[in-house]
């Protein structure tokens, strides 16, 4: 991986010696690029259990799968590089207390079309699935697929969840803006081309792409779990959204990392989902 991060690395540097503008765009498409991993056999088999369909989203087809019946509508959002597998086991348990739940594999995720996946396609993404479903009442999302879902809601006041429970929620794009430049070694003028492109290509600067700035219309209510060493994702994120949120309610862990893997966070969510009457 460190060899095929240089060559791209050395790749992008050509490119922007010779262009600016092809150089910046050429980076944003390769910052846009999940290189997503091919589902198993195994992970296949699981989601062969769900009702499945396919939405037409910008031209591109992403999968959505449905299992169970129930009255309450639950709508999983996985994050970066994953698909909805990462929600076995939260499918499997919220799928018998009384819950129909949704998933969808984004973009270059899973078994959906596209190349490349960023905030604008992952909100498109979310609304054509709302249009499609209904509204529902709860999101649970993971990473980016958090941070996708606050843009979201700001952008759709009106197809808001009752609920969101946020899982080691992303802040900022510009963290992942620096992670670029970090592991592909790209100097400051190479990252401004970069962001001269986003900027061009989404209409707003960078510093927009913020969870600051996504809270001028949500009402959701909210369960935050996020770990204290994560290391992909600060959790002063988490923390920061329990102060923006007005009914919230914040957990925070110990050696789980980003992904969170947990009988007891698990429960938690279910919980909180489905509370007993």
């Amino acid at each position: 991986m460190k060899i095929i991060l240089k060559i791209i690395g050395l790749y992008l540097k050509l490119i922007n010696s010779l262009s600016a503008k092809i150089g910046g765009k050429h980076a944003f498409y390769i910052f846009c690029s999940p290189f997503s991993a091919k589902i198993t056999p195994k992970q296949q088999s699981f989601l062969n259990t769900a009702i499945q369909e396919e939405i037409d989203v910008e031209g591109e087809k992403i999968k959505l799968y449905k299992w169970g019946e129930g009255k309450r509508k639950i709508l999983c959002i996985h994050g970066w590089r994953s698909n909805t597998y990462r929600w076995r086991d939260y499918i499997n348990a919220l799928s018998q207390k009384d819950c129909t739940v949704y998933s969808i594999d984004f973009p270059a995720h899973g078994n959906s079309d596209g190349r490349f996946w960023n905030l604008l396609k992952g909100e498109a993404s979310i609304k054509a699935t709302i249009n499609h479903i209904g509204v529902v009442d709860t999101f649970i999302a993971h990473s980016v697929g958090c941070f996708c879902s606050l843009y979201f809601f700001d952008q759709n006041p009106s197809l808001q969840p009752n609920k969101i429970v946020s899982l080691a929620s992303a802040g900022r794009v510009h963290d992942f803006i620096g992670e670029v430049q970090r592991m592909l070694s790209l100097s400051d003028r190479e990252i401004k081309n970069l962001m001269d492109y986003f900027i061009s290509y989404t209409g707003k600067d960078p510093d927009y792409f913020d969870i600051e700035n996504f809270f001028s219309h949500i009402k959701t209510k909210a369960l935050l779990i996020h770990d204290e060493e994560d290391p992909d994702t600060n959790v002063k994120y988490s923390k920061r959204l329990n102060e923006l949120y007005k009914d919230s309610e914040l957990v925070i862990t110990r050696g789980l990392g980003h992904k969170l893997r947990s009988k007891d966070i698990l429960q938690q969510v279910v919980n909180y989902v489905t509370p007993a009457k």
